[in-house]
């Protein structure tokens, strides 16, 4: 130990570290927001409606590491979206949360013990601390439906837990909870619905033509948002369906403007919020709904990449260890060779 404190390069190695600590840990969470797109209400619209879009957050389940590492590797992907989620509400301050499904990585596969531990992860992550009007949707990793069946009992849980109707109306805005998975949808009120209708849905709709026409024709909604793809683009069509055209929505200063009275029809897909899920595009889908509810912005409110701070903190860790065993291995052979040295100095008779 007196050599490790007498070292100068292990105190760098740990000045380094500290320093990259501070960096990747805090300071880039506060420079991060001044590379988004400002949108931001007009003072003097009040039918103004903020809405942050919440997509596959898939917190990491009991299963795909074996412990300890997995409480590492659960306790790291979880405090990067909770610090990002917290982030984006401080600077944007939403009026609606969507959250658009896949909040679990295992929850179509988990015990019931299982799914309501990774419910509290979540009410943990995604803490609010002033009132908002949220609205959830499953997706196929909580629920089952891509390459499993559905899990009826899933299905039946996650209504319980997420206890909520299949349309939530809120300032003349009407959430429709499109199940593209269960090819489920809420109808229409007899009475009509004269509010802006916003479909929500995990899976993309407008590309099922059967489904969509039936979901198009019974809602005529102004606009479908989705995730599942794990990126951000829309598709730009005619109201029925005919002429699609799609469009990435990369990083940088993206802004896109819809007024609902023409005759384009949008599917916004938006991109995932945690950087498990192998892509460097990762942040929250922001829209505001002004003038009316007649025209909409929206962007993405990017989050700072992690798996190359995380390769770094590695790279760190990997050169101290490599030091130190160069470093002792060296002290050892040098006092190997002190203590030969001095031995065949003393006289033959003393040694013995």
């Amino acid at each position: 130990m007196m050599y490790f404190r007498r070292s100068t390069t292990v105190k760098y190695f740990i000045a380094a570290f500290v320093g990259a600590a501070l960096y990747c840990e805090w300071f880039i969470y506060l420079i991060q927001p001044l590379y988004w797109q400002r949108l931001e209400c007009k003072t003097h619209d009040q039918s103004c409606t903020k809405i942050l879009f919440i997509a596959d957050p898939q917190i990491q389940g009991d299963l795909a590491v074996p412990p300890p590492l997995s409480y590492l590797f659960n306790w790291d992907s979880d405090r990067y979206v909770k610090t990002t989620f917290s982030m984006v509400m401080n600077q944007f301050k939403p009026d609606v949360l969507v959250y658009l499904g896949d909040l679990m990585d295992e929850g179509s596969i988990s015990t019931l013990p299982q799914f309501h531990s990774y419910v509290k992860r979540l009410s943990h992550i995604f803490n609010i601390d002033y009132p908002v009007i949220q609205v959830w949707i499953p997706g196929d990793n909580d629920i089952g439906g891509e390459n499993e069946p559905i899990k009826n009992d899933k299905v039946e849980e996650f209504e319980k837990v997420f206890q909520q109707p299949t349309v939530i109306t809120f300032k003349n805005i009407s959430y429709y909870k499109v199940n593209a998975i269960t090819h489920t949808y809420p109808k229409k009120p007899e009475s009509g619905d004269n509010n802006l209708r916003i479909i929500v849905s995990h899976y993309p709709v407008t590309s099922k033509v059967a489904f969509a026409q039936k979901v198009n024709n019974e809602i005529r909604p102004n606009i479908y948002f989705c995730a599942h793809d794990h990126e951000s683009k829309y598709v730009e069509q005619k109201k029925d369906l005919t002429q699609r055209s799609v469009q990435r929505m990369l990083t940088g200063d993206f802004m896109l403007h819809v007024q609902f009275d023409k005759d384009s029809l949008y599917e916004i897909f938006v991109p995932t919020c945690s950087y498990r899920m192998g892509t460097d595009s990762i942040g929250f889908g922001a829209a505001i709904l002004e003038n009316n509810n007649q025209e909409m912005k929206y962007t993405v409110l990017w989050s700072p990449k992690r798996f190359p701070y995380l390769f770094f903190y590695a790279g760190i860790l990997l050169l101290l260890v490599v030091y130190c065993f160069i470093y002792c291995s060296a002290r050892l052979a040098h006092n190997r060779l002190n203590s030969v040295t001095i031995s065949d100095k003393v006289p033959l008779l003393e040694r013995i």
